[in-house]
């Protein structure tokens, strides 16, 4: 493999074993840290495999949902908005759209900022109203409904 293709296939693997701590129905504060390790080591594989725009916003998104879960809320608020923000700026698939406001609801919710939460969450469900494919919109509607209540 080339450098890129490594970086690539290191940023998936990543990606794919922070699901299993996510996954997890309980975490100890070390596997904590180790989740929150892994979706940075995803998303640094992406930065250094050039990856796309829709790349780095999944991987935000997925930083701001193990901080979220973690409590790293300062953690979870600005790597939701890059995710958000960056989403936006590249005119991403609608369903990605959805999923980083999505991210925005939770992490509003760990900060227990209500009006945030019910803002965001009510963006999602309007942009999910406009996907089209049905995996990718019962996949973000499952994350919302997953977001404990601020």
């Amino acid at each position: 493999m080339s450098g890129d293709a490594d970086h690539r296939s290191l940023a998936v693997g990543y990606f794919n074993g922070t699901w299993d701590l996510i996954d997890a129905t309980t975490r100890t504060p070390e596997q904590n840290l180790e989740m929150l390790t892994r979706a940075f080591a995803s998303r640094q594989h992406w930065v250094e495999a050039g990856g796309t725009d829709e790349n780095l916003a999944v991987a935000d998104w997925q930083v701001a949902h193990v901080a979220s879960l973690a409590g790293f809320t300062d953690v979870a608020d600005a790597f939701s908005a890059s995710a958000y923000d960056r989403a936006r700026s590249a005119n991403a698939p609608t369903w990605l759209q959805a999923s980083t406001s999505e991210g925005r609801a939770r992490a509003c919710a760990a900060m227990h900022d209500i009006a945030g939460y019910e803002r965001y969450a009510a963006e999602t469900r309007d942009l999910l109203a406009k996907v089209t494919d049905l995996e990718d919109k019962q996949l973000v509607e499952s994350q919302l409904q997953s977001i404990p209540p601020p």
